[in-house]
C-alpha cells in the first residue's frame, strides 16, 4: 500500500513539474492531466481506506516531498 502511495504521489508530482506542459501536444497535455488525476484520486483513496496507515503514510509524503500538500490528500471522505 505505501508503495502504491508512493506512485500515486510522484505521478501527480510529475504533471505538476510540467516545465515543458505548454510545448506538449493537446492529447499529452490531456494524457498527463488525466494521470496526475487518476494519481490524486487513488491517494485520497488509499488515505481514506486505511486510516491505521496515517503515519505510515504522512511519513511516505515528507520522504518524498511530492509537488502537492498533504491536506489535499487529507480531504478524502
Amino acid at each position: 500500500m505505501l508503495i502504491e502511495f508512493r506512485q500515486c504521489l510522484c505521478a501527480v508530482s510529475f504533471t505538476r513539474a510540467g516545465h515543458d506542459f505548454y510545448d506538449m501536444a493537446p492529447a499529452q497535455k490531456q494524457s498527463e492531466a488525466a494521470s496526475g488525476a487518476r494519481g490524486m484520486a487513488r491517494a485520497r483513496q488509499i488515505w481514506a481506506d486505511n486510516p491505521d496507515l496515517h503515519d505510515d503514510l504522512r511519513a511516505v509524503f515528507k520522504d518524498l516531498g511530492p509537488l502537492a500538500e498533504m491536506r489535499e490528500i487529507e480531504r478524502a471522505k
